[in-house]
């Protein structure tokens, strides 16, 4: 999953930085409790992919609304 975290990096460039800090958030926390690995079973249902029209490799991530309930847990 490098090539995801190098598209999250590149959206903290973009007016979408928060969704990217987010994300990150939600990939370094599933890296740490998978042992340094990132399985897309669990990356899937926690974030929401956005294409920029079609067809088209520009893609955009934001967290799902269960992605925002995992973040919440991160909070506390």
């Amino acid at each position: 999953m490098g090539k995801l975290m190098n598209r999250l990096n590149k959206q903290l460039s973009t007016e979408y930085k928060k969704d990217a800090e987010d994300c990150i958030r939600i990939y370094n926390k599933l890296k740490e409790m998978n042992d340094g690995k990132v399985w897309s079973s669990q990356w899937s249902p926690l974030s929401t992919v956005i294409f920029k029209g079609y067809p088209s490799s520009d893609r955009r991530y934001k967290p799902s609304s269960i992605g925002h309930i995992f973040l919440q847990g991160l909070n506390k």
